[in-house]
């Protein structure tokens, strides 16, 4: 470990304490005056453990272990006349001496490489301490008067050049040790419109032995370079490479993905060298996905077993990036409902996963919902709601511009093809969208009905196990589909409920006497007998951000098919936030369920209670 004041102790993993070993600061020998010099970077010889790259910020130090001292000194110096990497015009007629901020070495240890604020990348040779190139993305010799430093469009000569600093270097290695690249965060223009990680393909090295300081020089000029894309408006501020089977070379040989930190604080991997985005989904770890990238909503709901074991997808994919470990031995809950979360992230996806309770994960996998794919676009994609049924395994997603998407488990009819541009749906018009399927995805949550409200972002969603759906807007639009049709059975506003100033479940309504706009929040069915009747129904209930209470029956009709009732409202204290319809006489959820559904037609009843929670203004809820 490098310490600011320029030590390095070494810690003992074995013994879980501080080792006998502590190397003093080597470079104040060399520049006793200087005040600031702390470690920045250290990196081991990958081929010789005796040999240690010491980087402060005024220069590198060889240091080597069997010998007990220091073997080479590193300082790179920008002469007079020469452009360095900021091409400064001012700092042109006095020596420069950039700061350090990371040294690495080459795969086998033939050369090393070191990188400063001023965006040069300089290569050495350790045997002589010789400076074999420096230069940064776009010019060569930066270090000698005369170069050449590029220009760009809009730009002017003798104008300051501004890099961003860099982040982070990799040397990277194919299987072939010597055939390298150098993968690059930071170092690119600020004024470039580009955004990503740079790789510079080196390829093979010339053999050291036989080869001239010229062609030694030449091989820094690198074959080719490209970008590894990423988001507009954040930087990549740090990254970890994935080796496909070999952890050596400090776990850079024959990369084949990367995963990249972004300013931003999200997580993004990509495909190596290509830059093609990879899916976490089924290939990292769900606390990785997170900010893979940023959880922008989540729901949780429990899910029967049985249906849970049958979601398991089937999706093209690349190879795993992680393998290898033995799980622990823990109970498993055989009888009992798993716990499944629904997480929607930024860039339109949902992530379905099993958030276990300490025992033992019979289905581990991840499902992915490309929302985005399902609204035949991708731009202004922010997902407010998402409700998923407990004995169907059906999903619903309500977006901010005011869709509700419904997915099926099934498989893909379209799998391989790619299909034809989406039509654009009209206002509160309802279709099927089962040909917008993922053609990688052969088996899965597949999109099934899109429903386009478009009166306001959706604010509550419920997905009934007797396919009915229900959403409200935050425009006041409340909506009951029927998905048998699909058909919308009921649709209106949650402010015309009082109006009608029915007798409700809660006796007699009262007129709320603050603001007139009200929207739904809250949306739970039920199995029960209402006020006044002899019978139960299927009824759905509705609570609103000002506290009214409405209540819908659902009855079928001679036709096969059903239609929404509104029977009446009530007004309680504040904004809703839970309903809950119980059995009376045992305390059970009164659920509308598939049995309990059929039941009805042999004439059973079920004597129910509605148990309503709400927010009061102490933000404590109450029952």
């Amino acid at each position: 470990m490098g310490l600011q004041q320029g030590d390095v102790i070494v810690y003992d993993l074995d013994r879980e304490r501080q080792g006998p070993l502590r190397l003093p600061n080597f470079w104040r020998d060399r520049s006793p005056k200087s005040r600031i010099l702390s470690v920045v970077s250290m990196q081991i010889h990958p081929k010789d453990i005796g040999q240690l790259l010491i980087g402060y910020t005024e220069g590198v130090v060889l240091y080597s272990f069997k010998q007990a001292k220091p073997l080479k000194y590193f300082q790179y110096e920008v002469s007079p006349g020469a452009p360095g990497g900021n091409s400064d015009p001012k700092g042109g007629n006095e020596v420069r001496r950039p700061r350090l901020t990371q040294c690495l070495w080459h795969p086998t240890g033939t050369f090393i490489a070191t990188t400063y604020e001023d965006g040069s990348l300089v290569f050495w040779d350790p045997r002589d301490g010789r400076i074999l190139m420096a230069r940064t993305l776009e010019d060569m010799h930066v270090d000698q008067p005369g170069a050449r430093s590029s220009t760009r469009p809009g730009s002017s000569k003798g104008v300051l050049s501004h890099k961003e600093p860099y982040a982070k270097i990799a040397w990277c290695a194919k299987q072939n040790p010597d055939d390298t690249g150098l993968l690059i965060a930071g170092g690119m223009p600020m004024s470039s419109p580009e955004k990503g990680l740079t790789f510079l393909e080196l390829g093979p090295a010339p053999v050291y032995a036989t080869s001239s300081w010229q062609v030694l020089s030449d091989y820094f000029k690198g074959k080719r370079q490209n970008i590894l894309h990423t988001p507009p408006g954040a930087e990549v501020v740090d990254f970890c490479l994935i080796p496909r089977s070999s952890p050596h070379f400090a776990g850079a040989q024959d990369p084949i993905a990367v995963i990249a930190l972004l300013s931003s604080g999200e997580l993004i991997t990509l495909s190596f060298p290509s830059g093609h985005p990879i899916s976490p989904t089924n290939q990292l770890h769900p606390s990785l996905t997170f900010v893979h990238p940023f959880v922008v909503s989540c729901a949780v709901t429990e899910v029967n077993r049985t249906r849970w074991l049958g979601m398991a997808e089937k999706r093209q994919q690349g190879p795993l990036l992680l393998r290898g470990g033995a799980p622990a031995s823990k109970s498993v809950r055989r009888y009992e409902d798993r716990c499944i979360i629904q997480t929607a992230h930024g860039d339109g996806t949902v992530r379905i996963w099993d958030a276990g309770a300490s025992d033992k994960l019979e289905n581990s996998a991840l499902l992915q919902i490309d929302v985005a794919r399902a609204l035949g676009r991708y731009e202004n994609i922010d997902i407010t709601v998402i409700n998923m049924g407990g004995q169907t395994g059906e999903v619903a997603v309500g977006t901010r511009s005011g869709e509700v998407i419904v997915y099926r488990w099934g498989g893909n009819k379209l799998q391989g093809m790619e299909p034809p541009a989406p039509a654009p749906i009209p206002h509160g018009a309802i279709e099927n969208i089962s040909d917008r399927c993922e053609p990688g995805l052969r088996e899965g949550l597949q999109p099934y009905v899109l429903y386009n409200m478009a009166r306001g972002p959706i604010t509550a969603l419920k997905m009934s196990d007797i396919g009915f759906v229900a959403a409200g807007s935050e425009g006041g639009d409340f909506t009951i589909i029927d998905l048998r049709g699909p058909k919308i059975i009921f649709g209106g506003s949650v402010n015309d409920f009082v109006k009608q100033d029915k007798r409700g479940l809660f006796g007699k309504s009262h007129r709320h006497s603050g603001p007139k706009s009200d929207w739904a929040v809250s949306i739970a069915f039920g199995v029960l007998t209402l006020d006044g009747d002899e019978y139960s129904s299927i009824c759905c209930f509705v609570g609103t951000n000002l506290g009214r209470l409405a209540t819908f029956k659902i009855l079928p009709q001679p036709n096969g098919g059903y239609a929404a009732q509104f029977v009446g409202a009530t007004q309680l204290n504040d904004r809703i936030v839970a309903i809950c319809p119980i059995v009376a006489a045992s305390g059970h959820p009164a659920v509308a369920d598939g049995p309990t559904v059929a039941s009805l037609r042999e004439g059973r009843t079920v004597h129910a209670t509605l148990v309503v929670g709400m927010l009061f203004p102490s933000q404590s809820t109450h029952t």
